[in-house]
């Protein structure tokens, strides 16, 4: 299962909270090499579920086979990526949201504003639910998500998993209910 294709994220601006300007738009096969970048730096690596992988060959093989099946934003701060925020599928109704924000960027506003723009892009995309998994060690991520609207729907082990319903949802199971 994919993403439509016809529903398009128009490039957008953000201000973070230090007051730097970051530009936001959709992943383009252009964009892997800088996105390998910016998880070559990424700290810390594979603790969150495992990802990101631990080295570039792996960073470049499962950024191969996300973008086959996701959608993907970017922020970027000048020629950096600095944020990737990822939609992948999981049913008609329903898309599993990651995001993942570079060390230097973080508690800065980017990852609520990133979160709420995937949102938005998924509810363009048709999707009425979208779902998420974190570990219920990571306070600044539940903080955000649960500030975007998420909410804890099980736990397990150390992690949730957090859904959200997308209010006035584009989509058709939305329409019909």
């Amino acid at each position: 299962m994919t993403l439509p294709s016809d529903a398009t994220f128009a490039p957008v601006e953000i201000q973070t909270r230090t007051g730097r300007t970051l530009q936001v738009r959709e992943y383009t096969l252009d964009d892997f090499r800088p996105l390998v970048e910016m998880y070559k730096g990424f700290e810390p690596k594979r603790t969150a579920q495992g990802l990101p992988p631990p080295d570039v060959p792996r960073i470049a093989q499962w950024l191969d086979r996300l973008q086959q099946k996701s959608r993907a934003l970017l922020a970027w701060d000048g020629p950096r990526v600095v944020a990737h925020a990822l939609l992948c599928p999981i049913s008609e109704a329903a898309v599993e949201f990651t995001i993942f924000v570079h060390q230097d960027y973080r508690c800065v506003g980017l990852g609520t504003a990133l979160t709420r723009l995937a949102v938005a892009f998924a509810d363009r995309c048709g999707f009425a639910e979208v779902f998420l998994t974190t570990e219920l060690s990571n306070l600044a991520a539940l903080r955000v998500y649960r500030h975007v609207g998420f909410q804890v729907t099980s736990s397990f082990g150390d992690e949730c998993e957090m859904k959200l319903v997308i209010a006035g949802s584009s989509s058709p199971q939305a329409r019909a209910a």
